[in-house]
């Protein structure tokens, strides 16, 4: 089915909703690198568009999935929202599935989101999670009937922290030319996350607008940015404008006061430096 046909958007609800049956790969486990503090009362978050772990200052050819890896385990981030993450395709390797290795790397827990068919392969989001992934879906964001705006995706899982209490986490992606699009596919994100609202939510999200776009608005109606005055994100090596943000629901801003909210500096590895958050249990 052609999800860029023009639908009513009532339509076009049930049809992502049809289609997030099918968006992702389940959840896996992995052991876990860093040890699981019951009493912890600080949760790192970290999002990281890692651009198929190609290096900007290599060729096509150079992939270079370990530079990502050490990145993340350099951080220690509890949780992590991957945006442009490459599965079996011809561009990054067949018999390579990167959220897979980047969680067999980290030590962690992991959950891929598919927005499209790539290079033979699939394309999306993914997440990394240190805590137990109880559950986990995908869904796709939709354009309108346009060949340039690219499908993009949502990955929300739910871990359970090591209090036994349930927390949802999230990694978008939004389409990087048109704020038509990209309007749709908020709308899309906001109907989604009304399933979650009862649990304290964080998305880590490559929105691929600054702050002051228009856009945003729609998207303040439901998410709280976890910044004001919001770093800078890109390009990793001179960054001069901010397309990365972390958000969080009402039930999350309630529950969590943000004790640090940071980029960091590591321009090898991604054209997007990673964006990072300490939410303190308030």
């Amino acid at each position: 089915m052609d999800c860029r046909k023009e639908l009513s958007w009532g339509r076009m609800r049930c049809l992502l909703l049809g289609l997030a049956l099918c968006a992702g790969l389940l959840a896996r486990a992995t052991e876990p690198l860093y040890p699981q503090d019951t009493k912890q009362d600080a949760i790192r978050i970290l999002s990281y568009n890692i651009r198929i772990a190609h290096p900007p200052s290599g060729g096509w050819d150079l992939i270079d999935l370990p530079a990502i890896g050490e990145a993340i385990k350099r951080i220690k981030p509890d949780l992590v929202a991957l945006q442009e993450v490459d599965v079996f395709t011809e561009r990054s390797g067949k018999t390579v599935h990167q959220a897979k290795e980047l969680a067999k790397m980290t030590g962690m827990n992991y959950f891929f989101a598919k927005a499209v068919d790539r290079s033979g392969g699939d394309y999306g989001v993914a997440v990394l999670s240190r805590f137990p992934i109880v559950e986990a879906q995908g869904y796709r964001l939709p354009v309108r009937d346009s060949i340039k705006s690219e499908i993009r995706a949502l990955a929300l899982v739910k871990v359970q922290l090591p209090d036994g209490n349930i927390m949802a986490f999230g990694s978008a992606h939004l389409d990087h030319l048109s704020d038509d699009d990209r309007l749709l596919q908020v709308k899309t994100m906001i109907d989604v996350i009304e399933a979650y609202q009862q649990y304290p939510l964080v998305i880590g999200a490559d929105l691929n607008m600054k702050p002051d776009n228009p856009v945003m608005s729609n998207l303040k109606e439901s998410l709280i940015f976890g910044c004001e005055n919001c770093p800078l994100t890109f390009p990793a090596d001179k960054p001069d404008r901010t397309l990365d943000y972390i958000l969080l629901n009402e039930q999350a801003n309630k529950q969590f006061g943000i004790q640090d909210y940071q980029t960091v500096n590591e321009t090898y590895a991604s054209d997007h430096l990673p964006l990072e958050a300490i939410l303190k249990k308030n």
